[in-house]
């Protein structure tokens, strides 16, 4: 039987008010940190969120998940972005070359930056944007370099650190990044690596001798609670990427592709700022909470002792990618 004039009309109807409920229905994305809501890395989440709701009127709605909720190390984060778990996120750029491609430990050599105002210089120009691009068959988008978690320094619950000798037999966790572990073995260290959601309880137990952190992970994760020296070595700055997963991104219309586009640029410039602000926030804290603060007058024992990093690490990434940002960094220095 033909449907009726009534039942056609009926039909037209129903349909365009599924497409008018599917068109007001928002795009869900999935935002991880590993860190504490207090971090940088998590603030500047929060600005994500903020921005691109807006800026989508609605259309996006972005689900934080700050503090490890959704994923508990920066390898599982890219894996979940590969998976579709997770959609956005900022990963330091040696947690990358530890696991998916070793050219991302390049801006991890050993004192390389003076502060951070020299390494956003490089990563802004030819060399980040051209490190990024490798984010591509990793089956993710990389937009901007935002802050990073800071400069990384030791904390011990056995002693001080002002020279290398200090460190010689600490039991020192050190992350799935062979950098940083080859540097803690050449400051004399046993660096064990450990995945970061059991690092507290293993600093509470004693079960380490203590890890390096910088100043804001040191207390938006609470790590005063159980450590009794922050000694600051200054050895490393890894920069961090922020990123989406590339299938969700190009799943999206033009228009909420540029929203996304605009929101990341905003979202790194806030997470510079936070980071900025909450490493002297942090020191201040860290004092107040107990923790003996130790300045290094002299790094030269330390960049001397960590010399070796540098030909394994142009070992990793290839002479001419390592020559290329090591003349940059020089260059950068002189401005």
């Amino acid at each position: 039987m033909a449907p009726t004039p009534t039942r056609i009309a009926l039909m037209l109807a129903l349909s365009a008010l599924a497409s008018a409920a599917s068109a007001q229905t928002p795009v869900v994305l999935k935002l991880a940190t590993i860190v504490g809501p207090d971090n940088p890395f998590s603030t500047s989440a929060v600005k994500f969120k903020e921005l691109a709701e807006a800026r989508s009127n609605g259309r996006l709605k972005i689900e934080v998940y700050p503090a490890g909720q959704l994923v508990k190390n920066e390898t599982v984060m890219l894996e979940g972005m590969q998976l579709g778990t997770v959609d956005i996120g900022a990963i330091i750029t040696p947690s990358i070359g530890g696991k998916f491609d070793p050219k991302f430990l390049v801006p991890d050599i050993p004192f390389l930056w003076q502060s951070r105002e020299h390494i956003w210089k490089v990563v802004d120009g030819p060399l980040g944007t051209d490190l990024m691009k490798r984010l591509e068959p990793l089956g993710t988008k990389g937009f901007c370099y935002g802050g990073g978690f800071g400069f990384r320094n030791v904390l011990s619950n056995k002693r001080p650190i002002f020279t290398p000798d200090d460190l010689k037999g600490q039991t020192i966790r050190v992350p799935p990044i062979p950098t940083i572990s080859e540097t803690m073995k050449l400051f004399g260290a046993n660096p064990v690596p450990m995945q970061w959601g059991e690092v507290y309880l293993a600093m509470k137990q004693g079960t380490i001798d203590g890890l390096e952190l910088p100043p804001t992970t040191m207390v938006s994760d609470k790590f005063p609670e159980v450590t009794k020296y922050y000694s600051k070595t200054l050895h490393s700055y890894p920069p961090a990427i922020w990123m989406m997963a590339s299938t969700k991104y190009k799943s999206l219309p033009a228009d909420l592709r540029k929203v996304i586009d605009e929101t990341m640029l905003d979202t790194c410039a806030q997470h510079r700022l936070d980071e900025v602000k909450a490493d002297a926030d942090s020191m201040a804290q860290m004092r107040v909470k107990g923790v003996q603060v130790n300045e290094v007058k002299d790094l030269k024992e330390f960049q001397k002792r960590a010399e070796p990093v540098y030909k394994f690490v142009e070992g990793k990434v290839g002479k001419d990618l390592y020559d290329k940002w090591v003349a940059a960094a020089n260059a950068a220095a002189r401005k």
